[in-house]
């Protein structure tokens, strides 16, 4: 065990997807509570930094640079005490190693650290039924830091916030009703997608006058989606926000907005991490909707009772469909009392 002296510069890596790095933010806040006077910074890929820049406990924020050579030399240039290689990655240990950082954490379960790391990580089984973040809680362990229970885990969650006004009025959004954001696809474990004809179905059952839908996604993800952006309707207050915003603009979307309904996802994770209504849709494995759920101060988990199919028989998983629109209806209306 070691602790951090006052002063250490620490560099946590979380170089994957979105949904990873907002599961690994929590490590940031439980080491500037260790130790306020040191520096923490986030190496990240270049698509989700804006989400580490509005966490209130980062300090700095990288983009992981596109070659080996130039990865090293901006860790030499960090001039780093402690590097925490939270994604499981041979490329990243070479990494740290070659910049000559002090104190490299990894995790145990990967032979190539053994080497490349001076200090290793372990997990054992008994939290391998436990939420991601407090598995990844567990590289802070050789810094001789306490890991705190699940329910301490919204807390850890503090960002920045900016004005709305000018996203509202250029969105159109609504002032007098209740926002609530659809994120309706998902870029890994696709045969877990709520079908669009249920979103549709959901937005039906709710009064226009008291309640505006908005749509949110990827460009990429227009094709797919198209079935649901063209039903604004009287009958339906719908927004189509795909492809129109920065992360850092779906970042103040979220906090402007009462909730958000998606998959297993990024934003869904991101959305519970800034405290709004969260409602996500799960896998019936245990395994999966255990480890996956989001965090925060109002989150909800619906999975169906019906047997997985898995993600590889590349077809839609009945375990999802079978989620049904009232149990959503039921969560929504809970939301506004």
């Amino acid at each position: 065990m070691q602790d951090i002296p006052s002063g250490h510069r620490i560099l946590i890596a979380k170089t994957t997807h979105l949904g990873d790095l907002v599961i690994s933010l929590p490590l940031a806040a439980c080491l500037k509570q260790h130790n306020p006077d040191s520096s923490v910074m986030f190496l990240t890929q270049p698509r989700t930094t804006a989400v580490a820049e509005r966490c209130l406990d980062v300090d700095e924020v990288y983009a992981e640079p596109d070659s080996f050579e130039s990865l090293v030399e901006l860790l030499v240039s960090l001039q780093l005490d402690v590097f925490i290689q939270v994604n499981t990655s041979k490329y990243l240990a070479q990494a740290a190693k070659a910049a000559n950082i002090p104190m490299r954490i990894g995790s145990l379960f990967r032979l190539y650290n053994w080497w490349l790391c001076t200090h290793l990580a372990y997990i054992s089984r008994e939290y391998q039924q436990h939420n991601k973040r407090i598995l990844d809680l567990q590289y802070l362990k050789p810094l001789d830091i306490v890991i705190p229970s699940f329910d301490a885990l919204p807390p850890l969650y503090r960002f920045s916030r900016q004005n709305p006004a000018s996203l509202i009025n250029r969105l159109g959004l609504a002032m007098d009703k209740h926002r609530i954001i659809l994120h309706p696809t998902l870029i890994t474990s696709k045969s877990h997608q709520w079908p669009l004809s249920a979103f549709l179905r959901l937005t039906n059952a709710f009064d226009p006058l008291q309640f505006q839908w908005i749509v949110t996604g990827i460009e990429a993800d227009r094709a797919y989606l198209e079935p649901l952006l063209v039903t604004n309707n009287s009958t339906i207050d719908l927004v189509d926000t795909v492809g129109k915003l920065t992360l850092d603009e779906l970042v103040t979307l979220m906090m402007a907005c009462d909730g958000l309904i998606a998959g297993s996802t990024g934003p869904l994770h991101l959305a519970a991490a800034l405290g709004i209504n969260t409602l996500g849709f799960y896998q019936s494995k245990p395994a999966v909707f255990k480890r996956w759920a989001p965090v925060g101060r109002s989150v909800t988990v619906l999975h169906s009772e019906t047997p997985c199919l898995g993600d590889k028989n590349g077809t839609a998983c009945v375990c999802v469909q079978y989620i049904g629109v009232e149990q959503v209806q039921s969560v929504i209306n809970g939301w506004f009392g």
